[in-house]
């Protein structure tokens, strides 16, 4: 073992006093509506549907330290840094590092250095661009840079113990904020922070400031457990699922009187069994990391076989929207999914007062105008009762402020392979108003995927972009080549290997209709991932600039790994409503055989269900906004494709499309912006 250079006998102890809140802890997000029961018939409730972690909507990481966990959510709108950061994750390069810096009421420092005696760095990729954008107020974290160049950090961040903003927001261009700390988590923070600390020689490098622990007396060599080891960071959902794996969150559920009815959890589920008649209630509790948790009760009442009513409950709340106000009128849609028994009526309300002939789950807005500003809420009943969702905000912004709200990336995951099992993926570049050429990113990623866990994926990808039937460019290799990087490095997309054999593209195409086909140049079949970005600086997009405003894919839907992903991200500062479908049935309308007969489609954010449709019901708005924006007509209105109207807010997305029992057959999946 190599000796101290020096141990200091002080306590880091001094911490600030009052600090801005930076964590969030579980809340109950709904209700959970009474429940009858019939003797011998179970009921289930999606527990993600009534609690929730309010604020956080980002990916979030989850640290395993010897002196206990603590999550980060990552920020959305500083994508270089966060694709940087995840790249280091997935990779387990922060796997079995230490917390190498702690300075009293000012950081903690980690991804540095590797947990040995012997530490020395870990591998890092090349520098990021700085993207300075939130103070260093306590709980925040940044990443660690060079002094003097604002664009050199690489895998180094640290956690801010106080109001850093003074000092870190103005100095070397700003350190990037990228994430923060969730939940209680600060008090693992503040225990490492609150360790002694030491100057310490490991042979490679002499580092000080190293937080340790368990030092005895006249102790003149360094052990490892006197170190901080971070044995583990990886990405992780906030809802658990039925693995057992980790999660920010994790339910449990205790009966009242478990001879009436029984209650256990799997996962994020909970199920609900019959044992005699009677009424009793069960509590279910929602407990994050660091031990913070809420709970709620649930009546439920056990009658005799057959029958039953539930009364209606909401699963999925509509969501307040900010909208740039232009003066033209817009579509907005607010939508809530309920549960209960059939058959449930809606009426929506503006400001209490109900809207005349809004009577179903999904509110549109065809012409709205600032006049349309208010509170929007909407009453679901039945034979059983009623229940009013919470009321959504509808607000519109000047230009000044605002970033108008896009579809800056848009990516389909699924199976490639050649001939029939090429993956093709059409785009549309332009919208209303706009003219000229955009720049793009397009990536055909097979070999790369491998870095997050997935297996069976393309062996050697070749992408191609066609406008029509004319070769507009095509890869095989992308090579490394500085132009991709730095491309791929502007609009925060992961980095690709650069030897790897995946395919890239950086066209700069005019407005219209285009097509990347991705093949398996070696014959093979694997999961591949279609990526097409808008490479527009923020700073010189306007209302006239071409942006994406369509995706769709083609292909075949199977279980499990296999479904079929479409990925977008909605940029910019305001809402953005989309029409998302997930066509099966209609397809045999043009000669597709072998279609999915029942297609289910969901739409989460992050881990988040947003919104979900199994059959599209033959609404009339819907067929309406497919004519808005040129799409294909569902002639059968009792057809069982599936539809989602929907109105984001800025931030990243996935659409799931699966079969119903899970079935199987071929779908297409589309994206399309509405004006």
């Amino acid at each position: 073992m190599r000796p101290f250079r020096r141990l200091l006998a002080a306590l880091a102890l001094s911490l600030p006093a009052v600090l801005p809140a930076q964590s969030t802890t579980p809340v109950v997000s709904t209700a959970l509506p009474a429940q009858s029961l019939s003797s011998g018939a179970n009921a289930t409730v999606d527990l993600r549907n009534h609690f929730n972690l309010p604020g956080v909507t980002g990916t979030v990481v989850q640290l395993n330290t010897v002196l206990g966990r603590f999550n980060f959510e990552l920020f959305d709108d500083t994508p270089i840094t966060k694709a940087n950061f995840l790249s280091y994750t997935n990779a387990g390069t922060y796997n079995n590092t230490i917390i190498h810096r702690s300075v009293a009421g000012f950081v903690i420092q980690g991804g540095g250095y590797t947990y040995s005696v012997t530490s020395t760095h870990i591998p890092t990729g090349a520098t990021i661009r700085n993207e300075f954008r939130r103070s260093n107020v306590r709980g925040t974290v940044a990443m660690a840079k060079v002094g003097g160049n604002p664009d050199s950090a690489t895998s180094e961040w640290f956690v801010n113990l106080g109001d850093n903003s003074a000092n870190l927001d103005n100095q070397n261009g700003g350190f990037t904020v990228f994430a923060r700390v969730l939940g209680n988590g600060m008090s693992v923070v503040d225990s490492i922070a609150a360790l002694q600390v030491a100057s310490i020689n490991f042979g490679a490098v002499s580092l000080e400031n190293v937080p340790v622990r368990n030092i005895t007396a006249g102790q003149t060599q360094l052990q490892l457990q006197n170190l901080i080891a971070v044995t583990s960071i990886s990405v992780v959902p906030i809802y658990p699922a039925a693995d057992a794996s980790a999660s920010v969150l994790s339910f449990s559920a205790s009966s009242a009187n478990p001879a009436v009815v029984t209650a256990a959890v799997s996962g994020s589920t909970l199920t609900l069994t019959p044992v005699a008649t009677g009424t009793t209630t069960v509590n279910v509790t929602a407990t994050d990391t660091n031990g913070s948790s809420v709970s709620q009760t649930v009546t439920v009442s056990v009658g005799g076989t057959g029958g039953g009513s539930n009364a209606p409950g909401i699963t999925i709340e509509p969501q307040s929207q900010i909208r740039l106000a232009s003066g033209a009128p817009q579509t907005v849609v607010f939508s809530l999914s309920a549960t209960g028994s059939a058959p449930l009526t809606y009426q929506w309300r503006r400001g209490g007062v109900a809207l005349p002939n809004q009577t179903n789950a999904t509110l549109i807005l065809g012409n709205a105008t600032e006049a349309a500003a208010g509170t929007y809420s909407c009453v679901v009943g039945n034979s059983a009762g009623s229940v009013e969702s919470r009321a959504a905000t509808l607000a519109f912004v000047s230009a000044a402020p605002a970033e108008l709200g896009r579809l800056s990336n848009l990516s389909i995951r699924t199976n490639a392979g050649t001939g029939a099992q090429t993956l093709i993926v059409g785009f549309s570049l332009g919208g209303t108003g706009t003219a000229g050429t955009a720049p793009l990113l397009v990536r055909a990623v097979g070999p790369s995927l491998g870095q997050f866990g997935l297996t069976g994926t393309l062996t050697d990808p070749v992408a191609t972009l066609f406008q029509g039937s004319a070769t507009v460019a095509t890869n095989d290799n992308w090579g490394g080549t500085t132009l991709l990087a730095d491309r791929a490095s502007q609009v925060g997309a992961f980095a690709l290997v650069p030897s790897g054999l995946d395919a890239a593209l950086a066209p700069s195409p005019a407005v219209g209709s285009y097509t990347v086909q991705v093949s398996e140049k070696s014959g093979r079949t694997g999961i591949a991932l279609a990526e097409i970005y808008d490479a527009t600086p923020a700073a010189a997009f306007t209302a006239t600039t071409p942006r994406l405003v369509n995706v769709s894919a083609r292909t075949e839907v199977g279980a499990g790994n296999d479904i079929l992903i479409a990925g977008f991200y909605i940029g910019g500062t305001t809402a953005r409503t989309v029409l998302i479908r997930a066509i099966g049935p209609t397809l045999a309308v043009f000669g597709v055989t072998d279609t999915l007969s029942d297609p289910r489609l969901r739409l989460f954010s992050g881990s988040t269900l947003v919104a979900e449709n199994d059959n599209w019901g033959g609404q009339a708005g819907l067929t309406a906004a497919a004519a808005a924006v040129g799409a294909f007509a569902l002639s059968n209105p009792a057809s069982s494709d599936a539809v989602l109207l929907l109105t984001l807010p800025p931030g990243g997305y996935t659409a799931q499309v699966s079969g119903a029992n899970n079935g199987t057959g071929v779908a297409l999946v589309e994206v399309y912006e509405l004006p």
